[in-house]
């Protein structure tokens, strides 16, 4: 007998008995549908929190540090700077504003209620990937003469002007009035109390608004994820020993925060799948033991068989392939139940994250396995259907012809 004769027997013989094979596959579509549910929510978290990343600025990196040492701080700068266009692709400074009021006519702002405030320089955009849509940036001739000029985030443009142009209008900022010349775009959808209550300053006022003058905190980006690494390990080693005794230096990175996070996130993915795989071992029992059943119930077919000459492996094959058979259905079955929950859980998972004002708007997408994780759970089933059918297959196989011809 061939092969296709064998699967066509299988088939038949899983259809004969619809009700007892459904309860013998309802182990492995338990296990797959819940394994592929939990893998692939932990794929799309990852891959939700790369677009976020995305969405703030590819590869930012920040470095923060405080010294009396006027040099040292002029050596970091510098080391900054030169690094451009070696690993970093930008660089910029800024500072914090405090107690900043931004008013136009009789509407008021305060900016460190839930906004932020920044003097900048040349390259703060760039470095911490804001994208200006309308106007211009701050440029290197601003800072020079100190204009009075700023920058605005989509929240500031929202809130003032709503559908009117903010270009050329005039800001009060602390009483004093500042022309408007850009607008960054939006990060968070133009929502208050987020990054995109925006105001940005020519870092040479800092003083003239704040009152005082700050060391500025730097941000830089870098060109891809292995600069970034580069980046952060070298200025490490070449600054941390420097500041221990006059300061502080740390460099930091959202791809070592994000590749820190994956990591956390697959243990704990391997882990419920790990868990959730018991239910698979749990259906290969199921199937072992209903083989056992079919094995005892068909034993006269066996004799009959084997009377007429079929080999022992004609035999095992036909068990094997039916115990196969039975968990693939099942595997199949549940992949499509996976499929349906993985939807669902993910609807459930991103439909409060994308309503969530501190997080980047990013473009929302369907929660759906991957293709390798199909396949791997399809594949899987039917190894457990192979495995746990060879007992009942060579129980089949070791039974002599006269014995099974006598059973009724």
């Amino acid at each position: 007998m061939n092969v296709t004769q064998t699967f066509l027997m299988a088939v038949k013989s899983v259809l004969s008995n619809k009700i007892r094979s459904l309860l013998t596959m309802l182990g492995i579509i338990i296990g797959v549908a819940t394994v592929i549910v939990l893998v692939a929510s932990a794929q799309a978290e990852q891959k939700y929190s790369r677009l976020q990343m995305e969405a703030q600025g590819a590869n930012r990196i920040q470095i923060y540090f405080w010294t009396d040492n006027s040099y040292l701080q002029e050596e970091v700068i510098e080391y900054c700077k030169q690094q451009v266009g070696k690993t970093l692709s930008s660089f910029g400074q800024y500072s914090y504003g405090s107690g900043i009021t931004a008013k136009y006519r009789s509407k008021e702002m305060d900016m460190n209620n839930g906004g932020s405030c920044y003097f900048i320089d040349e390259g703060y955009s760039a470095s911490t990937g804001q994208k200006v849509v309308l106007g211009r940036d701050i440029t290197e001739a601003d800072i020079r003469n100190q204009s009075r000029v700023c920058v605005i985030g989509d929240a500031v443009r929202k809130y003032f002007f709503v559908a009117m142009s903010p270009l050329d209008q005039k800001l009060k900022i602390n009483g004093q009035s500042f022309t408007i010349v850009g607008v960054y775009a939006s990060r968070y959808g133009g929502k208050l109390n987020t990054e995109d209550q925006f105001l940005g300053m020519p870092i040479s006022l800092q003083r003239r608004i704040n009152g005082w003058e700050i060391e500025p905190d730097l941000a830089a980006a870098g060109l891809d994820s292995e600069s970034v690494k580069k980046f952060c390990e070298e200025a490490k080693a070449k600054f941390a020993s420097k500041f221990e005794k006059n300061g502080y230096f740390d460099v930091y990175s959202d791809v070592q925060w994000q590749e820190r996070a994956e990591t956390e996130q697959n243990k704990e993915s391997a882990k419920t799948a790990g868990i959730a795989a018991i239910s698979l071992l749990v259906g290969g029992i199921g199937i072992m033991n209903i083989m056992l059943v079919t094995v005892t119930e068909r034993t006269r077919e066996i004799g009959i068989r084997m009377a007429i000459g079929a080999r022992k492996r004609d035999i095992i094959s036909q068990f094997l392939i039916e115990s196969a058979v039975i968990s693939c259905m099942g595997g199949a079955i549940g992949i499509v139940f996976g499929f349906i929950g993985s939807a669902i859980w993910g609807k459930s998972m991103f439909g409060s994250l994308v309503n969530d004002p501190w997080a980047p708007v990013v473009d929302t997408f369907l929660v759906t396995p991957s293709f390798s994780l199909v396949v791997g759970a399809f594949l899987f089933s039917a190894l457990l259907g192979i495995l746990f059918g060879l007992y009942p297959a060579n129980k089949a196989a070791s039974m002599q012809p006269v014995d099974a011809l006598r059973t009724q």
